[in-house]
C-alpha cells in the first residue's frame, strides 16, 4: 500500500515537473527576440544620454547665475554701507598674494548671510584648496590655492582701472546694467588663484586666445579659443547673463570702443 502511494506521488510530481518545463520553454525569449529588446535598449540609452548631459549642464549653469547673482546683492549691500564704495580685487596671479586682505572674496562674506558660494558647480579646477589641499598654481606661491571660481572687471577697481576712471563709487558709472562686474576666472593656468583679469590685453587678433588664458570664456559651451564661447557673467545693477565672448568684447576692449568692460563705452 505505502508503495503505491509512493509511486502515485513520484508520478505526479514528475508530471508537474514536465508540465513546467513546457511552460518555461513556451515563455522563453527567442535570441532574434532577445538582440531586438537589447537594440531598442540601446537605442533609447543614445538618445536619453544626451538629453540628461544637455540638462545637467543647463542645471549647473544656472546655478552659476544664481552665485553670481548673490554677488551682485552682496556688492549692492557693500555699496550702501560705505557710500557707495566698489569693491576691490586683491588675489594675486604670477608670484604676488597682493592684497588678500581687501580682496572682494573676503569684503563680500561679511555681507551675506551665509558663506558666500563662489564656486560655478561646472569648475573643476585641479587648484581648489585650502593649502595644503590641490595642486599647487604655476608662477604663483607654494601655499596660494584657488578660492574662487570668479574675478571682477579691473576697470572697477581704483586701483587696477586701466585708462579712465578710476571708477571709485558705484555712482559714477553710467550704464550699471551694460557694465560687467563679475567674470568665471581660468581653472588652470596662473590665472587659477587670482580674482581678477586684465581686460586690456584682450585687444586685436589674438584676443580670444589672451582671454581664454586668463578666463574661463567657455564654462558654459562653445570652443574654448572662439568667439562664440559661453560664460556667465554679472552686472553692476545685480542681474547675470550667460554670453559669449563676442558679445561682451564688442568692438575691442580699447579707449573709445564698444565694449562691456570699460564704463566709459558700455552702452
Amino acid at each position: 500500500m505505502q508503495l503505491k502511494c509512493i509511486g502515485k506521488i513520484m508520478s505526479l510530481a514528475s508530471e508537474n515537473h514536465q508540465s513546467n518545463r513546457n511552460n518555461c520553454q513556451e515563455k522563453a525569449f527567442t535570441l532574434v527576440e532577445l538582440l531586438v529588446v537589447i537594440g531598442i535598449i540601446a537605442l533609447l540609452i543614445s538618445i536619453l544620454l544626451p538629453v540628461l548631459g544637455s540638462a545637467n549642464r543647463a542645471a549647473k549653469r544656472t546655478k552659476c547665475l544664481s552665485n553670481i547673482r548673490n554677488m551682485q546683492i552682496a556688492q549692492i549691500l557693500y555699496c550702501n554701507d560705505n557710500r557707495g564704495y566698489l569693491i576691490q580685487a586683491g588675489f594675486g596671479h604670477g608670484g604676488s598674494h597682493m592684497h588678500d586682505s581687501i580682496a572682494w572674496f573676503n569684503t563680500l562674506n561679511q555681507y551675506y548671510q551665509n558663506k558666500l558660494v563662489a564656486r560655478c558647480p561646472a569648475d573643476d579646477s585641479p587648484h581648489w584648496g585650502p593649502f595644503p589641499e590641490g595642486i599647487p598654481i604655476p608662477n604663483a606661491p607654494t601655499d596660494q590655492r584657488r578660492q574662487t571660481s570668479y574675478g571682477i572687471n579691473p576697470f572697477l577697481d581704483r586701483d587696477m582701472v586701466p585708462w579712465g576712471g578710476p571708477y571709485v563709487k558705484i555712482s559714477q558709472i553710467r550704464q550699471t546694467s551694460k557694465t560687467i562686474q563679475f567674470l568665471e576666472m581660468a581653472k588652470t593656468g596662473e590665472f587659477a588663484g587670482a580674482d581678477h583679469p586684465h581686460v586690456d590685453q584682450w585687444i586685436g587678433p589674438g584676443a580670444r586666445v589672451i582671454a581664454a588664458r586668463q578666463c574661463e570664456t567657455n564654462m558654459h559651451g562653445g570652443p574654448r579659443l572662439s568667439l562664440d564661447a559661453r560664460a556667465n557673467y554679472g552686472f553692476l545693477d545685480g542681474h547675470a547673463e550667460t554670453l559669449r565672448l563676442r558679445d561682451v568684447l564688442g568692438e575691442g576692449v580699447l579707449p573709445d570702443k564698444h565694449n562691456l568692460f570699460d564704463p566709459a563705452t558700455a552702452r
